[in-house]
C-alpha cells in the first residue's frame, strides 16, 4: 500500500475527480482486506490509521475520503482497542475527527457500544477540564464554589460577566492560560464524541448519571472561563457549549422530560444564549411539550417549580429563565389552547408517545371541551394553590416590605405576570386567597423598577376586573395609570387601562350627585363619573406635553362605546390636539396613527348617535325641524323619561360642528398633500384618504366649500423637485376624492384654477 501511496500522485488527484482513478481504487481495495485478517491483526491499528491520515492529508480529503469506510470496518473489528487508541490521541485534530466520523456512522454501532462501555474515560477527561477551569478561576481571584461536584442548581455563575445571584456586578475574568486552553480543546472533542453516541443511544445518560452530572459541571466550567488567549480557543468554547446543550437535550427528551432535568436543560440553554443560538431548545419545549402536555402534567411541572422556588440555593437567573420559557407559557396555554386533555389517559383513551419522547393524551370525542373555569380548577387544585400562595403571594410581602427572597427584577416581573394570567383566566380558583394576591400586587406597585411597577398595575387591573374592590383602590390605580407616561413601559400601561376601563362603569357607578351622563340636552344631567373627570383632568393639566397624554388619547380612541355617553367632555380636547399629532416636527408614525384613530373615533360616535336617534321616538311636531341643521329641539315633553331624548340634528351639532369637521378635513388634506413621506412612504396614506372620503360624504354631511390652496402649494413643491410622477398621481387621486363631493357652483368658482 505504501508503494501505491505516491504523494505526488495523491496531490495531483486532489484537484480531480477520484472516483474513476485506478490508483485510488487499488488503495481502497487494499484497505478493504484488513478487517478480514485474523484477530491478531489488531496490532496493525496504529500503522493503518497513520497511513489513512497520511493519504487524506495528501489527497486533501476528510469526511469525503474514500478510505474511511474500509477503515471503519477495521475499527468495528477491534472496537475496544480502537476506543483506547483514539482517546489517547484526542489532542490530534485529524485523529479526533476520524473517530467522531466513525461514531456518527450508522454502521459503527460496535464502536459506539465500546465507547459507552468505557464511560469513565470520558468522565475523567471532562473532570480534568473542570479542575483546570476551577484552578484558573481561583488563580484569577474568582470566588467560585467547587465545579466538579456542584449541581446546576448550585451554579450561580453568570456568563459574560453578568450580575450574580445577589444582584451585584461581577468582573470579567482575565484570559485563561494555555494549559486551560489545551484542556478546553480536548473537552470539546470529547463532547463531540458524546454527542455522536447520543444521536443513536439517547438513553445512555439515563444509565450513567455520573456522566450526566459531569456534563452539567463541564458547562458551568466553560461559562466561567474568561477571555480566550487565542483565536482557536475563542472558537472552541462555543463549539463545546453547543455540543453540551445538544447532549442534554437528547438525554432530556429520551428520559421523558423529568422536571428536574428539564429545568436544568432550560437553565443551561438560557444562560448560553449569549454564546450560541439556543432557539432549537426553546422550539422543542414549545412544540413538543407546552402545546401537548395535559393538565395533569402541567400541574406536576408547576408544583415542581414552586418547590424549587423556595430553595435558597437556586439562583434568581435560573428561576427567571424557567418562568419566561416554560412556566408562564405553560400556564397561559392551559386557557388558550382549543382542546386540552385532563390526563395522559383522558377518558380511557390512553396516550400516544411521540418520536421526540413527549407524551400527550389522545383527545376524547365524547368529552365536551373544558371551559376556562374548569381548566383553572383542574390546574390549581387545593395543594397547588396553597403552595403557590405560600411560595409566591404570601412569602414575598413580609410586613408589607419589599420581597426578601427574590433579588433579581426579572424574576419579580415574571411572577407578577404569572399572577396576572391566573387572575385573568382562573379567578374562581383563587377566590379564597384574593386578599393575599392584591397585597402582593400592591406591594410591587411601589417598586422602583418601572417595568415591575406597571406589570403590577396590570395585575391589579385584572384583580379589579375579577373581584369587587374598594372604590378607593380603584381610583388610586386608575389615576396612577393615567399619569404614567414612560415610553419603555407604555404598552403595560395601555394593557392595564384596557383591562380596567370596561369595568369602571360597574365598579364605580355614577352617584346621584354625579348623574349618569356627560351629555347636554334634554334632562338635567349632572357631571360625569369620577373616572371620566380624572381622564379629562389629566388631558387638561398635561395639554402642553403630548408624551404625557398619548396613552390617554389612545385609551379614548380604543373604547368608543365606553366614552360615547361622555363624548362632549372630550371632543374639544381631541380636535385641539390633532394638529400637534400630525403636522409638527415632533410628529411620529405613532402620533399620526393616533390622530387617524381619533378622526375615526368621531365617525364612530356619529354613527352611534344616528343609531340611537333612529331607535328613539321623536315627539310629534318636532320631526320637521329636527332635520334642519342648527335648529334646537325643545325636549320638555320628555323630561319624565330616565334617559334624555335628543333629536338627531341637535345632538349631531353638539358632537360634530361644521368648524370641527372643517378642522379635521383640513388636517387630512395637509397631511395628504404636503407631507409626502406620510402619504407615500407609510401605510397610513390610504387610511387617511378613506377618512377624507367619509368626512366629505355629501350623503352624511352638508357640502363643504373647500379651497384649492393645499393642491396649489403641493404642485409648486412637486415642480420644484422635478415633477415626480408618483407624487403627481397621488395629488390627482386626492383631488378626485374632493371633487366627487363638490357642488356645481364650486366648479364654477375654481374652473380657472383647475
Amino acid at each position: 500500500m505504501q508503494q501505491w501511496a505516491n504523494p505526488h500522485l495523491l496531490q495531483a488527484a486532489s484537484e480531480k475527480s477520484i472516483e474513476d482513478m485506478n490508483e485510488i481504487k487499488i488503495l481502497v481495495a487494499i484497505l478493504q482486506v484488513f478487517h478480514l485478517l485474523p484477530s491478531t491483526a489488531g496490532v496493525l491499528l496504529d500503522d493503518l490509521v497513520g497511513s489513512v491520515v497520511n493519504l487524506e492529508v495528501h489527497l486533501c480529503r476528510r469526511e469525503s475520503s474514500p478510505f474511511r469506510k474500509p477503515l471503519f470496518k477495521f475499527l468495528n473489528r477491534y472496537p475496544t482497542e480502537s476506543v483506547v487508541y483514539f482517546v489517547e490521541r484526542i489532542e490530534s485534530t485529524h485523529y479526533a475527527r476520524i473517530f467522531v466520523h466513525a461514531l456518527s456512522s450508522p454502521e459503527c454501532s460496535p464502536l459506539r457500544e465500546a465507547l459507552m462501555s468505557q464511560t469513565p474515560l470520558l468522565v475523567n477527561i471532562l473532570r480534568e477540564f473542570c479542575i483546570h477551569a476551577e484552578a484558573s478561576s481561583n488563580a484569577n481571584g474568582s470566588s467560585t464554589s467547587s465545579i466538579v461536584d456542584a449541581s446546576v442548581d448550585d451554579m450561580a455563575v453568570d456568563s459574560e460577566g453578568g450580575p450574580n445571584a445577589a444582584g451585584l456586578p461581577t468582573k470579567q475574568p482575565p484570559a485563561y492560560s494555555d494549559a486551560v486552553s489545551k484542556r478546553l480543546y480536548i473537552t470539546m472533542e470529547a463532547a463531540t464524541m458524546i454527542h455522536a453516541c447520543l444521536e443513536f443511544q439517547p438513553l445512555w445518560l439515563e444509565e450513567r448519571s455520573d456522566l450526566l452530572q459531569t456534563l452539567f459541571a463541564t458547562w458551568a466550567a466553560s461559562t466561567s472561563l474568561g477571555v480566550a488567549p487565542d483565536q482557536s480557543s475563542r472558537l472552541a468554547k462555543p463549539v463545546l457549549v453547543e455540543h453540551l446543550v445538544h447532549c442534554l437535550l437528547l438525554a432530556t427528551r429520551a428520559m421523558g422530560n423529568p422536571p428536574a432535568i428539564l429545568f436544568r436543560l432550560l437553565d443551561v440553554a438560557g444562560r448560553s444564549s449569549s454564546i450560541i443560538d439556543v432557539s432549537f431548545v426553546f422550539k422543542y419545549v414549545w412544540d413538543s411539550l407546552i402545546v401537548r402536555w395535559p393538565i395533569s402534567k402541567r400541574r406536576e411541572i408547576l408544583s415542581a417549580f414552586l418547590a424549587r422556588l423556595a430553595d435558597m440555593s437556586t439562583s434568581d437567573e435560573s428561576n427567571a429563565i424557567l418562568l419566561q420559557h416554560l412556566i408562564n407559557p405553560m400556564v397561559a396555554t392551559v386557557f388558550t389552547l382549543p382542546d386540552i386533555a385532563l390526563t395522559e389517559s383522558a377518558s380511557g383513551t390512553g396516550s400516544s408517545r411521540h418520536d421526540d419522547g413527549s407524551a400527550t393524551a389522545l383527545s376524547s370525542t365524547s368529552r365536551p371541551p373544558l371551559t376556562q373555569e374548569q381548566r383553572g380548577i383542574e390546574l390549581l387544585r387545593a395543594p397547588v394553590i396553597a403552595m403557590f400562595n405560600q411560595r409566591v403571594w404570601a412569602v414575598h410581602m413580609p410586613n408589607g416590605t419589599q420581597a426578601l427572597l427574590i433579588k433579581r427584577a426579572s424574576v419579580r416581573l415574571e411572577l407578577v405576570q404569572l399572577s396576572s394570567i391566573l387572575i385573568r383566566h382562573a379567578a374562581s380558583a383563587v377566590n379564597d386567597i384574593r386578599k393575599d394576591i392584591i397585597k402582593f400586587g400592591w406591594n410591587y406597585i411601589r417598586n422602583d423598577d418601572i417595568m415591575i411597577k406597571n406589570a403590577s398595575y396590570v395585575l391589579v387591573a385584572q384583580f379589579i376586573a375579577a373581584f369587587d374592590t374598594p372604590s378607593k383602590i380603584i381610583l388610586q390605580a386608575y389615576s396612577s395609570l393615567l399619569k404614567a407616561h414612560h415610553v419603555e413601559s407604555r404598552f403595560l400601561v395601555r394593557q392595564a387601562l384596557d383591562i380596567l376601563l370596561p369595568v369602571l362603569p360597574i365598579r364605580l357607578p355614577p352617584t346621584a350627585q354625579q348623574g349618569n351622563s356627560g351629555e347636554s340636552g334634554n334632562g338635567a344631567a349632572a357631571g360625569p363619573p369620577a373616572w371620566v373627570v380624572l381622564a379629562k383632568r389629566i388631558l387638561i393639566e398635561n395639554s402642553a406635553s403630548l408624551a404625557h397624554t398619548t396613552h390617554v388619547y389612545q385609551l379614548i380612541a380604543g373604547h368608543p362605546s365606553i366614552f360615547f355617553p361622555y363624548r362632549t367632555q372630550f371632543a374639544s380636547n381631541l380636535v385641539g390636539i390633532l394638529q400637534k399629532m400630525c403636522l409638527t416636527h415632533s410628529a411620529t408614525s405613532e402620533t399620526r396613527t393616533l390622530a387617524l384613530d381619533i378622526m375615526d373615533l368621531f365617525l364612530k360616535w356619529h354613527a352611534m348617535l344616528d343609531n340611537r336617534n333612529d331607535a328613539e321616538t321623536v315627539p310629534a311636531g318636532e320631526a320637521d325641524t329636527s332635520s334642519k341643521p342648527g335648529v334646537n329641539v325643545n325636549g320638555s315633553t320628555n323630561t319624565s323619561t330616565s334617559t334624555p331624548v335628543l333629536a338627531p340634528a341637535a345632538s349631531t351639532d353638539l358632537l360634530m360642528s361644521e368648524s370641527r369637521r372643517e378642522t379635521i378635513v383640513g388636517l387630512l388634506l395637509r397631511m395628504l398633500c404636503l407631507v409626502f413621506d406620510f402619504a407615500l412612504k407609510s401605510n397610513l396614506g390610504p387610511r387617511a384618504l378613506e377618512l377624507l372620503t367619509q368626512y366629505l360624504d355629501s350623503n352624511k354631511w352638508p357640502t363643504m366649500h373647500l379651497r384649492l390652496t393645499f393642491f396649489e402649494r403641493s404642485m409648486q413643491q412637486i415642480e420644484a423637485q422635478g415633477m415626480n410622477q408618483q407624487l403627481v398621481l397621488h395629488i390627482l387621486t386626492v383631488l378626485s376624492v374632493v371633487t366627487n363631493q363638490m357642488q356645481p357652483i364650486w366648479f364654477e368658482e375654481y374652473f380657472g384654477v383647475l
